[in-house]
């Protein structure tokens, strides 16, 4: 039986690809493992028809031995297993599914650990007859889940204090309470701890109340990787606290009380409504009625206003026709009196006699006569 170490390994695989056609395909969605349980990682080639020198190599891109090189999770040569220097941790725990004549050389590996999770390379090696190189890249993505395990942590007033915990799960998943319709129950926040092994502990905490079935079920779930566990539980009957009817009495009567009040002060606010909506309506008619009144008088202040005005310019211009009138009688009187003082001078007693005479006839005359009272006025 031959032996290969891993530097011949690495020397005939490097050999092969430089001599042979090479395809490389990545696998387009990832393989999702639980922890505990078996995967199988795919890995086929088409066409396939003789497995006479097939080598087949799994390993891994982030599992390196001390020079770099890729650390081998499983090798296939000779038409037999050869895992001398299989990595360790993979150990017992791999085999090929061996469909030679299909072309399928998928791994299976069993009690698959989230230390697991990684990208793994499927090399095969076809010398001939046409001396073919097939690579393919599969992701492998490790969850940890278990069921989740509820019971009761005391009560709550007329409730039941119900506590649902999930041990052992990753990623981080979330927990919610369902009654028995299947609609999710308020409750409190979820406590989210890890483990020694950095695995995932979530606890939450709901209070329920006694109903016709008293069926209910804590769900956890990854969503992202379609992963659910539910545990349903029935709480009892005699383990809801029993209500005093005083304790029922209580709150009817407080209940009852406090709509009478309501009531009263109901009644209370739609009288006090009625007496404000009065009081506006008589504010408003006593506004519109005094907009009316100040928009009245503002239309007689300007009819008198305008009345002023015109009566104004009348006595104006009759004072100015006064004034007009006055002037040329006093340019009159003035040119007479010079014209008479220079034609009749040897009689100046007489003159000054008649004169005074003329002017008292003159002051009685415009004493009687309006036109001169007027202008004397002006």
């Amino acid at each position: 039986m031959k032996s290969y170490s891993s530097g011949s390994l690495g020397i005939i695989l490097i050999s092969l690809l430089l001599e042979t056609e090479t395809s490389h395909v990545v696998s387009p969605d990832p393989v999702v493992a639980v922890a505990d349980d078996d995967v199988i990682l795919p890995c086929s080639l088409l066409n396939f028809t003789k497995s006479a020198g097939l080598i087949v190599k799994w390993s891994r891109s982030n599992l390196k031995d001390p020079t770099g090189k890729d650390k081998v999770v499983h090798f296939y040569r000779d038409a037999r297993d050869s895992n001398v220097d299989q990595d360790e941790s993979y150990r017992g725990r791999t085999s090929l599914l061996k469909e030679l004549k299909n072309g399928n050389v998928s791994l299976k590996l069993s009690r698959v650990k989230l230390s697991d999770e990684g990208n793994y390379m499927c090399y095969i090696l076809v010398p001939e007859p046409n001396s073919l190189v097939h690579e393919t890249v599969i992701q492998l993505i490790v969850v940890a889940v278990s069921n989740p395990v509820i019971s009761i942590n005391g009560t709550k007033g007329s409730g039941v204090v119900l506590k649902c915990e999930a041990k052992s799960w990753y990623p981080k998943p979330e927990m919610n309470w369902l009654d028995s319709e299947r609609q999710v129950l308020p409750a409190g926040s979820a406590e989210t701890h890890r483990d020694t092994e950095g695995l995932y502990i979530v606890r939450r905490h709901v209070t329920v109340n006694k109903n016709v079935t008293n069926t209910f079920t804590c769900r956890v779930q990854l969503q992202k990787f379609n992963f659910t566990r539910e545990t349903e539980y029935n709480v009892p009957d005699e383990m809801f606290p029993t209500v005093p009817w005083v304790w029922i009495a209580v709150p009817v009567l407080i209940v009852c009380v406090c709509g009478l009040v309501v009531g009263f002060m109901w009644i209370k606010y739609q009288k006090l409504r009625k007496k404000i909506d009065v009081a506006d309506q008589q504010i408003k008619e006593l506004t519109d009625e005094l907009d009316s009144s100040r928009i009245k008088s503002d239309q007689r202040i300007k009819e008198l206003t305008d009345e002023l005005g015109t009566r104004e310019q009348e006595l104006t211009e009759q004072l100015a026709k006064l004034k007009q009138e006055r002037a040329a009688l006093v340019s009159s009187v003035d040119n007479g009196c010079h014209r008479f003082s220079f034609s009749r001078k040897p009689l100046r007693r007489n003159t000054m006699a008649h004169s005074m005479t003329e002017k008292a006839d003159v002051k009685e005359d415009e004493e009687t006569n309006p036109l001169h009272q007027t202008i004397r006025t002006a």
